[in-house]
């Protein structure tokens, strides 16, 4: 039982900035509340003093398992397939404080989380779900501008660094059974749908731009660093088992705080058919790590990836912006944890992302 869904960056374009709030597998995978972002054909420079704000809407469902790269069909042919649903919602302000320099604050917000599985896991069991909201973890994140603006202004690099704060719920509890189906009792929800990850974290972005005629190639990528090892709440695996391990699988009796990542590249151009509308086609990865970049890698994670390839279409009308795009997975792989211990894990075939965004000031 595991499922892959959760991650994210945001990079601002002509003033306009789109999150998807997050990076998240489905059963646990990945907490980094951040998005992705759209890109359209024009420069993406502010003013200072300038803001934006933005929100976006993630939305995915997870069911297929997979194990290394190898699909479980045997999981969803007799339907003992884990079931992953969330919902998220990014709300964010970008204020541009000089030329080069910029804060953004991102609020994350759980609208709807639910995890289910059919207990005892067998076909025909009754499946049931435990369901989770609210608040995720906030970042607060400084950008720069490497080069000079208003000398670049066809091409340029930033570089982000952020701090994530543990303002989500990592202890978030639903009523819901053990392995027998029975003893239903309030019970912590899996690691996947809880609103926050329980630590401190250091968020870092690098996103970058070159406009060629029409076209806007552009490149970007964060990594949230966790140092934090386990946040002290039982993990699934404890959950069902009732608190019951075995010595061998001590370690996952908490949750883990991982690190995650997300990277985006691809190109942007106009629509001529629509005034102020643009294009764009990118591959996307997004996962977990096996182990962390600081500190230990115990506790319960689900390490892995998934690759996609995103279609996106964006307006702009005056100073506001509407986006919608769409990855496709292409590549799903869930890693064996830092122990070496293999496991499965339920990914999405596609995501919507949904986003609104609204320019302020000169």
């Amino acid at each position: 039982m595991n499922t892959f869904i959760r991650q994210s960056i945001r990079f601002s374009t002509t003033a306009f900035l789109l999150a998807s709030s997050t990076i998240a597998w489905g059963q646990g995978c990945i907490l980094a509340r951040q998005c992705a972002s759209v890109f359209d054909t024009s420069s993406p420079y502010l003013k200072p003093h300038e803001w934006i704000f933005s929100s976006s809407l993630r939305w995915l469902d997870a069911t297929r398992h997979y194990s290394g790269s190898t699909e479980q069909t045997q999981r969803d042919t007799l339907g003992t397939n884990v079931v992953n649903r969330q919902r998220l919602l990014d709300l964010s302000g970008n204020y541009q404080v000089t030329d080069a320099d910029s804060v953004v604050l991102s609020i994350p917000i759980l609208l709807r989380g639910s995890w289910s599985v059919p207990l005892p896991v067998a076909t025909g069991n009754p499946r049931y779900t435990q369901r989770a909201a609210g608040i995720g973890d906030v970042v607060a994140t400084v950008r720069h501008w490497v080069h000079d603006v208003n000398k670049f202004d066809k091409e340029n690099y930033s570089l982000g660094l952020g701090l994530k704060l543990p303002t989500g719920n990592p202890h978030a509890m639903a009523p819901f059974p053990d392995l027998t189906g029975g003893n239903i009792i309030s019970r912590p929800v899996d690691q996947s749908i809880q609103p926050g990850d329980g630590g401190w974290g250091f968020n870092t972005e690098f996103n970058a731009f070159k406009l060629i005629g029409k076209f806007n190639l552009f490149a970007s990528g964060t990594y949230l660093i966790n140092p934090k090892n386990v946040n002290g709440t039982p993990s699934i695996l404890s959950v069902l088992n009732n608190g019951v391990l075995t010595p061998a699988n001590e370690y996952r009796r908490y949750n883990s705080v991982p690190d995650q990542y997300l990277a985006r590249v691809g190109f942007a151009f106009p629509f001529s058919y629509v005034k102020g509308s643009s294009f764009s086609l990118s591959g996307r990865i997004e996962g977990v790590p096996v182990k962390d970049l600081f500190g230990p890698s115990d506790g319960w994670r689900r390490p892995g990836y998934e690759v996609f390839i995103e279609p996106g279409f964006a307006i702009h009308r005056g100073n506001e912006m509407f986006s919608i795009s769409t990855p496709v997975g292409l590549l799903r792989r869930r890693e064996p944890d830092s122990m070496g211990n293999k496991g499965d894990a339920t990914f999405a075939d596609y995501l919507w992302l949904l986003g609104y965004s609204r320019k302020f000031g000169k």
